[in-house]
């Protein structure tokens, strides 16, 4: 039996940001598998599914994300001196969490099993960075993959994302892909009465995630399809962004803001909408990933209408299980809404074969993937 530090700045009850599931069901299942496993993740309990719990604040994306992660680091790095002394590996998603695990592993000769499901230093070219992020842009890049060279085996999400990071010099062998997935159990794909005349989009609300060309786009839907209703399942620095260019437009009638929902919550939502939007704006970082918003939706038995990106490509066909659009243009995502809501025997064809496709990705098969690479001795 192994003592696993599992560790992330993804908080895991409640269970916010995309990677938190992945992460609390692999320390499941590496618990499952006669592991003792200790968590050091943003939590309001100090016990999850049994396993102990050593609480750190969540990174607050308010301000400078820099410092805000410099504050994570610190705090994790006096817990993991404090806690994880007699730890034999460190399990880490995502490299926000590296520094503090990276100089405790270093100093205690210890193995870290990476998961990226983000190249988080690579989204300062497209949001909003302060102007000291600007600065240290160049520094934060090489900081974050020189991390990445550091782990002992590290996980990716997509062919895209390897390839990305084995462009920087970061071994081809020890870097293995497993998608992102759902509990496609979980998921209901009956949909409410009129259900083909809602839209939703689900997640976060950041400038990466380019809600905002859907608000853009919802004018010339609108004005077809007056009764058309757009819910907007999430939370975010953007946020306010959409929501003043809804009221702009006077379109705040065919609008729905929920705010921040529960992971488990999201459903009944789901219900509601037979179409799907993925409006990521076309940058690296977007094309690397295929965003948890994929699956969720496949397994809901959503239409799925996303930008044409490369990740995204990789698991999906466009007229067969989704519909792309041109990254960054409002009016052809508007065009693509507008046929979808003219033919609705269509959209549940792609719905249809999206739950085929998605149990390919179901959460149970991946996360056995991902704990047999981490108990590979090499």
């Amino acid at each position: 039996m192994k003592k696993i530090a599992v560790v992330t700045h993804d908080s895991l009850n409640p269970l916010v940001g995309g990677g938190a599931l992945r992460t609390l069901l692999v320390a499941k299942e590496l618990s499952k598998r006669g592991n003792e496993v200790i968590l050091f993740v943003p939590s309001i309990t100090n016990s999850l599914e049994n396993m102990p719990v050593v609480h750190l604040p969540a990174p607050r994306k308010v301000r400078s994300q820099v410092l805000s992660a410099v504050k994570f680091n610190i705090r994790l790095l006096f817990r993991l001196l404090k806690y994880a002394h007699d730890v034999d590996r460190f399990f880490v998603h995502n490299t926000i969490a590296m520094p503090a695990v990276l100089l405790v592993a270093f100093i205690r000769k210890k193995k870290i099993i990476l998961d990226i499901t983000d190249i988080h230093a690579e989204y300062l070219r497209v949001g909003n960075p302060s102007i000291m992020e600007k600065a240290i842009r160049p520094l934060l890049l090489w900081l974050e993959y020189f991390m990445i060279r550091q782990a002992t085996k590290v996980i990716v999400v997509t062919e895209s994302m390897k390839q990305q990071i084995v462009r920087r010099k970061i071994a081809e062998e020890k870097i293995k892909v497993i998608y992102d997935g759902a509990s496609v159990e979980r998921y209901s794909p009956e949909k409410e009465p009129k259900a083909e005349f809602n839209i939703i989009h689900l997640g976060t609300v950041d400038k990466q995630h380019g809600v905002h060309y859907l608000a853009l786009a919802a004018e010339k839907v609108i004005k077809k399809f007056p009764d058309v209703c757009f819910y907007i399942v999430g939370d975010g620095r953007e946020l306010p962004r959409v929501k003043k260019i809804v009221a702009e437009k006077n379109l705040t009638t065919n609008f729905v803001f929920t705010g921040y929902v529960n992971h488990f919550e999201v459903q009944r939502y789901l219900k509601k909408c037979l179409i799907g939007i993925i409006p990521r704006p076309n940058s690296l970082p977007n094309n690397l990933v295929i965003t948890l918003k994929l699956p969720e939706y496949w397994a809901s038995g959503t239409a799925v209408i996303a930008s044409r990106l490369t990740g995204i490509q990789e698991i999906a066909t466009d007229g067969k299980n989704i519909v792309f659009f041109e990254p960054d243009n409002p009016e052809d995502l508007a065009e693509k809404i507008i046929y979808l809501l003219e033919n609705p025997d269509f959209a549940r064809r792609l719905a249809e074969n999206g739950r085929e496709v998605v149990r390919k990705f179901s959460w149970p098969e991946l996360i056995k993937q991902i704990a047999e690479y981490f108990n590979e001795n090499r």
